[in-house]
Order: structure tokens, then sequence, then C-alpha cells
């Protein structure tokens, strides 16, 4: 069904609090990079909204945490009003500092030199700005 998005399709089938059946997914990303750890799905409407929550095969493989993992989720949404408590929560408390974001692009930095692939600044600027041990 082309053109059909998941949320279109699942709005009209669920019922509210009602979760779908379990997919895998197929996302080239989680089949080359993520080996054993495999990544399923499911929808569930909450607030008349359609989300889809991802989980770790360990969890889908396991009727009672799938089974919590529902309810926690239900729980989560319905108390923050359509959306988790705890992803607003750490959304609210997470804080990237300028040194934090100097110590990503330098590790970038680090790993796309030592993968011998064009940086944003050049070899003497990084150099100026890392650790010499």
């Amino acid at each position: 069904m082309a053109g059909v998005q998941d949320r279109e399709l699942f709005s009209s089938i669920l019922e509210e609090g009602e979760r779908s059946a379990l997919f895998s997914s197929q996302s080239k990303i989680v089949k080359d990079h993520y080996g054993g750890h495999w990544v399923h799905f499911f929808y569930l409407r909450v607030d008349g909204e359609i989300a889809r929550v991802e989980i770790p095969q360990w969890v889908a493989q396991d009727e009672s945490l799938l089974d919590l993992t529902h309810s926690l989720v239900l729980d989560q949404c319905r108390r923050g009003q359509g959306y988790p408590v705890a992803l607003a929560e750490a959304h609210e408390q997470a804080v990237v500092t300028d040194a934090d974001r100097e110590s990503f692009w330098q590790l970038v930095e680090s790993l796309l030199i030592g993968e011998h692939l064009p940086t944003p600044t050049s070899a003497k600027s990084f150099s100026k700005k890392t650790r010499w041990v």
C-alpha cells in the first residue's frame, strides 16, 4: 500500500491504549551495525496519537517484559499528557557544555584523522587544541 503511512493505518485499527503486533526493523543501519541486537517495534495508540515504540530483541522475546514495556510507556504518556514524562525530564536536564562540545569535536576529528579522512579544521589547528602526553 504505497503512500499509506503507518500512523494512518494504525489510527483506524488500534483502540486507545492498545498496541499493535511486533515488527522487526528492516533498517539498513540496524542490519549493518547492530549484529545480534536486532530492533523490534510496535505501535501504540495514546491520547489519539500513534506512537512507535522501539525495543531490543531480548525484550521482544519475553512476553512479560514486552507487556511491562507497553504498560510503562502508556503510563508515562498518560502522566505526561501524551508524551512520556521520563523523556520530557531527560530533555529538560540534558545540557551540553562548551567543554563537552569541544571534547566531542576533538574526538570526531581524531577519528577522521585516524581514518585519513578530511577534517573541518587543519592538522595544525587540531594539534594546538589536543593535549600532549
